[in-house]
């Protein structure tokens, strides 16, 4: 083992020689290198510290605006479907209200316009009635009338049949034959009354 170390001491002298050798090569000063290093942290500190602190807490904060704006587009997006979808169900149920309304109409209509159509039936029946009645009234009218000058083309037939025949002996025969007729026409009459 002896000799192991004795490798790794002319290991890390050849280091030493190497690194004396680059800094004679490159004109290396240790006090400025040092001076450097410690200007370098603290311009790392100082921008560390007032630009990229500040700059990664504008870039979280712009993150989350944007996080929350997309969150918030979703949801709109979400919400205008919504909406769309309660416009369409609006709209159906509105067809379906006003369907209903026309429906409720053309029955109403149909309901009316049958009522108007038997009233106009009865105000027919009606008017027909009156007029069979003024048609009956005039019919006994004119029987009544037929009857008197019936009655009296009868006596007047009579009486001159009879004053011809008071003449001459009346025949019973004839007389009752007068009866006869005149009963006839009497129940003819009463026929063509009823």
């Amino acid at each position: 083992m002896p000799g192991k170390k004795i490798f790794a001491r002319s290991e890390q002298i050849s280091v030493y020689k190497i690194m004396e050798e680059l800094i004679k090569t490159f004109h290396i000063d240790w006090k400025l290198l040092i001076a450097q290093t410690v200007n370098f942290a603290i311009v790392l500190l100082v921008l560390w510290r007032y630009a990229l602190k500040p700059l990664t807490v504008l870039m979280d904060k712009r993150s989350k605006e944007i996080a929350k704006s997309l969150d918030d587009a979703k949801v709109i997006e979400v919400n205008l479907a919504k909406s769309h979808k309660e416009k369409e169900e609006i709209i159906l149920t509105a067809k379906k209200e006003a369907q209903t309304i026309i429906e409720q109409s053309r029955l109403q209509g149909q309901k009316q316009g049958q009522e108007l159509l038997e009233k106009s039936k009865e105000d027919v029946q009606a008017v027909i009635t009156e007029a069979k009645r003024q048609i009956v009234q005039e019919k006994e009218k004119m029987l009544e009338t037929v009857k008197q000058e019936v009655g009296s083309l009868v006596i007047e037939v009579t009486a001159k049949i009879f004053k011809e025949l008071a003449n001459e002996d009346l025949d019973e025969k004839m007389v009752k034959n007068m009866l006869v007729s005149l009963e006839q026409e009497r129940s003819g009459l009463d026929k063509i009354k009823e």
